[in-house]
């Protein structure tokens, strides 16, 4: 037994050595720019089960431009945003809350792990946080803002599941306060806003954050359902702030850098409308905000506006 699993191991480290070679030469003999080059040959590093991809078909690069479209970030004076959550997986860049709406503000947590330092932050800050997750048997904090329920959001209420609905009912959540969701549920966002009446979601927070997951943009009908649903989110919230998680897999087309994995934070339409005039962020990673996801590996850039 022991002596299977020794080769299973080494058949993997040889499997991932294989793969750095034969994607290292494709990456310099790629008609690329020196310098995204040399991110990509750094990006190789730690891939363990992702991958990086090399594709300048049209539609993959169109693919690409239309997420980041959708995914644009109001520009936003950096005294009016915050880290919350700690520098790289856990944080999240996002509105200063305010406006006289922080009485008793909630925030509902949806996929907490045993590792949620945005919650804990926010629990200090006076935020009653309300957290949902069945994977785990409690949560990972010991706080009296901290309230945990061990049941996954779903698409009914039973034993092992709830809707957001029933979630907000229980737990009175006031749409007069400036609360707050945040959501980290592996892929099953998704079905959660398809299931939901997104105007339902900007009556109760003023803020969502959300880490997108799954998005491949050589996928037909997964692109198709993903770009449906951000633009119905993008009806009553403006995002606000976009980072690339670069342990995801990550694709690169044309000049544009992509990640299947994406951390979203939005705001509220009526808040956000003071800050239009201000326009559109044409770059990402914005400096003391943004900190790699995965320490180990290089920030992704992150362009919205491409010259052609």
């Amino acid at each position: 037994m022991q002596d299977l699993e020794i080769f299973n191991k080494n058949l993997e480290l040889n499997n991932q050595l294989i793969y750095n070679l034969l994607m290292s030469n494709i990456i310099i003999n790629s008609d690329i720019n020196s310098k995204d080059k040399q991110l990509l040959l750094l990006l190789l590093q730690s891939r363990d089960r992702n991958f990086i991809r090399i594709n300048p078909n049209e539609q993959v690069f169109e693919n690409i431009r239309n997420y980041l479209t959708l995914l644009k970030p109001l520009k936003l004076d950096t005294d009016k945003l915050i880290r919350v959550g700690g520098a790289n997986d856990g944080g999240y860049v996002m509105y200063k809350w305010g406006g006289g709406l922080e009485n008793s503000p909630k925030a509902l947590s949806l996929g907490v792990s045993e590792y949620s330092p945005w919650d804990l932050e926010m629990a200090e800050f006076g935020f009653e946080v309300i957290e949902y997750d069945a994977s785990i048997e409690k949560s990972p904090y010991i706080h009296k803002n901290i309230h945990f329920y061990k049941k996954f959001i779903g698409a009914k209420n039973d034993e092992h599941t709830i809707t957001i609905t029933q979630a907000l009912m229980d737990n009175a959540f006031d749409t007069t306060q400036a609360n707050i969701l945040q959501c980290d549920i592996e892929n099953s966002e998704w079905q959660m806003l398809e299931d939901i009446d997104i105007k339902l979601l900007s009556a109760y927070f003023t803020q969502v954050i959300f880490e997108f997951h799954g998005c491949n943009v050589e996928e037909i009908e997964g692109f198709k359902r993903r770009k449906k649903v951000l633009e119905r989110l993008n009806e009553y919230f403006v995002p606000i702030h976009t980072h690339l998680n670069n342990h995801g897999k990550i694709f690169y087309s044309r000049g544009l850098f992509w990640s299947t994995t994406i951390e979203v934070s939005y705001l509220r339409k009526d808040l956000a409308e003071k800050f239009l005039q201000n326009g559109f962020r044409k770059e990402g990673n914005l400096k003391d905000f943004d900190t790699p996801t995965y320490l180990a590996n290089v920030e992704i850039p992150l362009k919205f506006d491409l010259e052609d």
